[in-house]
């Protein structure tokens, strides 16, 4: 059975709803209080920060506009892009919750997105840049534990816990499969250390066995 580790993408993506965004709404109503807060009033044409969950429900029920994040911009993305190429030990500092933002307004509201086609291509071509250098790093890490050296520790800066989660769990599977492996390899060393001892020592001890009986028998012809 899979062992299960970490949030899911559901889970990672429920968190993200409680982001704050801004909308515009195109009814009148007094604020709605939730657990998370206090939200509103809400006055047609006027501005008003809601948590993303509550701003697609919204959407989804033609009740306002979705005011998207500065950085869901086509020179802002596209900047990102040219610096994720040009650094190749590591990866840029992207939004908080940049994958599961971009991915519910693209979804739910694109038509209140500017360039929406443009946006979603770069998104694409920024996740598909850094998902490449991911696997390279981990076929690099990877290999470097077949060739015996010790299992150590990676990490992550600048790395969503989305885009953790989705290697997470392969990735751990081989560090297991190949730490059971390193074992099995220690284990055949030391017990043919441990073989050679004994064959030293018992080779040892004939000897001397040998001398004590050739210096006190003596041989008559």
């Amino acid at each position: 059975m899979e062992e299960n580790i970490g949030l899911t993408p559901n889970q990672i993506e429920f968190l993200a709803e409680d982001t704050i965004i801004t909308i515009v709404p195109n009814f009148k109503m007094e604020s709605l209080i939730f657990l998370s807060g206090e939200y509103g009033p809400f006055i047609p044409s006027f501005p008003v920060k809601v948590p993303l969950w509550l701003a697609v429900s919204l959407k989804k029920k033609k009740k306002c506009n979705i005011v998207p994040p500065e950085w869901m911009s086509f020179d802002y993305l596209e900047q990102q892009y040219i610096q994720e190429n040009r650094v190749t030990d590591g990866f840029v500092d992207l939004p908080d919750n940049f994958i599961e933002i971009s991915t519910m307004l693209l979804s739910s509201c694109p038509e209140d997105i500017n360039d929406v086609n443009k946006i979603r291509s770069l998104i694409e071509d920024i996740l598909n840049r850094r998902q490449s250098k991911l696997n390279n790093s981990l076929m690099n890490h990877l290999q470097s534990l077949k060739d015996n050296e010790p299992i150590s520790t990676m990490e992550f800066k600048n790395f969503s816990m989305m885009e953790i989660n989705r290697v997470r769990s392969s990735f751990v599977s081989g560090i297991n499969h190949l730490y059971k492996i390193q074992s099995l390899d220690n284990n055949d060393n030391n017990s043919n250390n441990n073989n050679n001892n004994i064959n030293r020592t018992q080779s040892n001890s004939q000897t001397a066995s040998r001398s004590i009986y050739s210096n006190t028998i003596n041989f008559s012809k």
